[in-house]
C-alpha cells in the first residue's frame, strides 16, 4: 500500500474509533434513561432509540474491524 493510502486508512480508523467512543457514551446514557423512565410510553420510546444507537454502534464496530485489518495488511 502507498504511504498516503496508509495515512488515509489510519485517519479513517482514528475517526471511526472516535465515533465508537461517542456512540458508547450515548448508548450508556440512553440505557440509564430507560432504567429511570417512569412512564411506560416514554420507556418504550427510549428503548427504540437505544436499539437504534446499538445498531449504529454495531455497524461502526464492523467498519472499525475491517479498517483495522486493512491497516495491518490483512
Amino acid at each position: 500500500m502507498s504511504d498516503s493510502n496508509d495515512k488515509s486508512l489510519e485517519s479513517e480508523l482514528a475517526e471511526t474509533r472516535g465515533a465508537l467512543d461517542v456512540l458508547f457514551t450515548l448508548r450508556e446514557e440512553f440505557a440509564q434513561w430507560v432504567e429511570e423512565a417512569q412512564d411506560e410510553m416514554r420507556k418504550e420510546e427510549l428503548e427504540n432509540v437505544l436499539g437504534h444507537v446499538e445498531s449504529i454502534e454495531l455497524e461502526f464496530k464492523h467498519r472499525f474491524d475491517d479498517l483495522e485489518k486493512q491497516v495491518k495488511g490483512g
